[in-house]
C-alpha cells in the first residue's frame, strides 16, 4: 500500500507534463486543419498537378511551364485579393496582419513546387528528407525546389529547371552535358513535380514552417526519345527579317542609316544547337544583314552595300552606309539577310525585309491596255510596276493595276515589287510576258465553190487569223475552224471537206486576229458574221 502513492505521484507528473504538451500542439494542428480543409477538403495529397510542359528550345538552360491546380489557384487568388489589415495580439505577435492570415490562423502563406528527375531510366532523386526542410534552388544543375504562387491571367509560370553551366561541375547531370549544352540527342530525362503549400501558424510560432505536399504529377519525358532533330542540317534555314526603318541625320535629312528586325525560327535554333553540340564551337552561326541602294541591276550589293555581321540572336539590326548621302528621300533601299556558318562552310538562302511579290498574272487584256493582278504583300504601302527596260511605268496602292495607252497586238514584259515606308523594297516578282489584243477585223466577201472556201477581210496587226465556218449562227458545229498565217494577201482559200452536202444551205463566217508573244497568245474580237448561200 505504501508504493501506491509513489506510483500515483509518477502518473500525476506524467499527466501534468502531457497536459502542457498536448494543448500546445493541438492548437497548431487544429489551426493547420482549419486552413488546409478550407481549400483542400479531400486532402492536398489527393491533388494531381496539371501536365508539365518542357521547353528545350535553349539547351543551355532547359525550362518548364507549370500551371497551378484550380484549388491552389483559388487559395492564391483569395490571398492576393485580400488587402485589409487587422490588428492581432497573442503571446508571439503584436502586429497587423492581413485578414486572410487571421481568418486562416496563419502568419505566413506561400506556394512552391518541387521538381524531381530521373536520368537515362535511373531512379527518381526524391527522398523523404525533401518533405522536412526547405531545399536549395539548384543541385548539380537541377532546380528541384522553387517558389511559385502568383495569379497571372494565363496562370502559367516558367521555371529554369536544368542549367548546363552548373551541371558541368556537378555530379547529377554532368554526364549529360557536352560543350556546355545538354546533349538531348544521347540522353533521356524524365521530370515530375508536385505542389507545396507553406505556412506558419499564428498561434504556434515555435512549431516552425509547415509543408504540405500534393501528389506527384505524371512524368514528362524528353531527350532522345522525343522528336527533336539534332542532326546537323544539310541546308541552313534563312532568318526572318521585317519592319525596316530609316532615320534622319543630324541635318534633318534622310541619312545613310537603316535598321531591320531579325527573327529566327525553331529550325534555325535547332541547327545552332546541333552544330554546337557536335563541334563544340560556341557561336557557330552568324547573321549577316546587308543593305543597298537599288539600281535595278544584279550588282546592287557589290557596291555600296554594308554587311552587318553579328552572332545569332533576335533583335534590331542597324546598317550604316559608308557615305551618309548614299541615298536620298526617294531612293529605293533593298535589305537582305542570311545565316552564315564557318564550321560547315555553308550559307542559308537570303531573306528580304520586304516580301517578294508573287502570283503576277494578266487579269484582262484589251487592244490598248493590260490589267495585272498579284498577291498582296503584308505591310506594303504601294507597288511599283516596271517594264523590261527597268522603266517605272506605273504605281498602285492595291494589288492590281491597269496599264493604258499601249499598242494593239504588242508584247510587253512587266515585273512588280512592294514598297514599305516609302523607300524599302523587296525583290521583283518573276517577269511576266503579256500581250495586248489585236484590233477587230471586218469581212467583206465570202464564197464556197466546190470544196474551196474563200474569204476577204481587212488586214490588222497580229500573228495570224482564226476563221470559223458553220451552218449554225451560234457556231455550235463548225465546218471549218482553222488558223492561217498573217499573209500579205487578204484573200484566203480553204478546203472544206464534204462541201457537196452543204449545197442549198446558208453558211456563216467569222474571223478574228490573234497575236503570239513568247508563250502567250491573245485573240482580238470576232468580226461581224458574214453569211452566204452555197450554190
Amino acid at each position: 500500500m505504501k508504493k501506491l502513492p509513489k506510483m500515483l505521484l509518477v502518473l500525476s507528473v506524467l499527466v501534468f507534463a502531457l497536459s502542457l504538451v498536448i494543448p500546445f500542439n493541438t492548437r497548431g494542428v487544429k489551426a493547420a486543419d482549419k486552413f488546409m480543409e478550407k481549400y483542400f477538403p479531400n486532402g492536398i495529397e489527393k491533388i494531381k498537378p496539371n501536365k508539365l510542359t518542357i521547353d528545350t528550345s535553349d539547351t543551355y538552360c532547359i525550362g518548364a511551364i507549370v500551371k497551378q491546380n484550380d484549388d491552389i489557384l483559388k487559395m492564391v487568388r483569395d490571398y492576393e485579393a485580400c488587402d485589409e489589415y487587422v490588428d492581432f495580439e497573442n503571446e508571439y505577435y503584436n502586429d497587423s496582419f492581413l485578414k486572410f492570415h487571421v481568418d486562416n490562423g496563419i502568419s505566413f502563406m506561400g506556394t512552391s513546387i518541387e521538381f524531381d528527375i530521373s536520368i537515362d531510366g535511373g531512379d527518381w532523386q526524391y527522398n523523404k528528407s525533401w518533405d522536412k526542410k526547405e531545399q536549395d534552388a539548384y543541385a548539380d544543375g537541377f532546380c528541384y525546389y522553387e517558389g511559385f504562387g502568383g495569379a497571372s491571367d494565363d496562370n502559367n509560370a516558367y521555371f529554369s529547371i536544368m542549367d548546363a553551366g552548373v551541371a558541368a561541375d556537378g555530379k547529377l547531370l554532368k554526364k549529360t552535358v557536352k560543350n556546355d549544352q545538354f546533349d538531348l540527342k544521347n540522353h533521356t530525362f524524365k521530370v515530375r513535380y508536385r505542389y507545396c503549400v507553406e505556412y506558419d501558424l499564428i498561434d504556434d510560432y515555435e512549431a516552425g514552417r509547415q509543408y504540405k505536399f500534393s501528389d506527384w504529377s505524371d512524368a514528362v519525358t524528353f531527350g532522345k526519345t522525343t522528336d527533336q532533330n539534332l542532326e546537323i542540317p544539310d541546308e541552313l534555314p534563312a532568318p526572318d527579317i521585317s519592319n525596316p526603318k530609316r532615320e534622319l541625320n543630324n541635318e534633318g535629312n534622310w541619312g545613310g542609316y537603316t535598321s531591320v528586325m531579325t527573327h529566327f525560327s525553331q529550325e534555325v535554333t535547332d541547327a545552332l544547337t546541333a552544330i554546337y553540340i557536335s563541334t563544340g564551337e560556341r557561336e557557330p552561326l552568324v547573321v549577316i544583314v546587308e543593305a543597298a541602294v537599288d539600281d535595278l541591276t544584279e550588282k546592287k550589293f557589290e557596291e555600296g552595300g554594308m554587311a552587318n555581321a553579328v552572332w545569332l540572336s533576335d533583335g534590331q539590326r542597324g546598317i550604316t552606309f559608308d557615305d551618309e548621302n548614299t541615298f536620298t528621300e526617294k531612293s529605293r533601299i533593298l535589305i537582305r539577310s542570311k545565316v552564315h556558318c564557318d564550321t560547315l562552310g555553308k550559307d542559308s538562302k537570303y531573306d528580304y525585309a520586304v516580301d517578294t511579290v508573287k502570283g503576277l498574272k494578266v487579269k484582262k487584256a484589251k487592244t490598248t491596255s493590260l490589267t495585272l493582278t498579284w498577291n498582296k504583300v503584308a505591310e506594303a504601302e504601294f507597288y511599283e510596276i516596271y517594264d523590261k527596260d527597268n522603266k517605272l511605268v506605273a504605281t498602285s496602292k492595291t494589288n492590281s493595276v491597269t496599264i493604258k495607252k499601249l499598242k494593239a497586238a504588242t508584247g510587253y514584259d512587266y515585273k512588280v515589287r512592294a514598297v514599305v515606308d516609302k523607300v524599302f523594297v523587296g525583290q521583283f516578282s518573276d517577269t511576266l510576258q503579256c500581250a495586248t489584243q489585236p484590233k477587230k477585223t471586218k469581212i467583206s466577201k465570202v464564197a464556197l465553190s466546190g470544196e474551196s472556201f474563200s474569204a476577204t477581210y481587212k488586214k490588222v496587226a497580229g500573228t495570224g487569223y482564226q476563221i470559223q465556218v458553220s451552218t449554225d449562227k451560234k457556231f455550235g458545229k463548225n465546218a471549218v475552224d482553222s488558223k492561217i498565217p498573217d499573209i500579205k494577201t487578204i484573200k484566203v482559200v480553204t478546203d472544206v471537206p464534204g462541201a457537196e452536202a452543204l449545197k442549198g444551205s446558208t453558211i456563216y463566217v467569222r474571223v478574228r486576229a490573234y497575236f503570239t508573244y513568247g508563250d502567250v497568245t491573245t485573240y482580238g474580237a470576232w468580226s461581224k458574221v458574214k453569211s452566204t448561200t452555197v450554190k
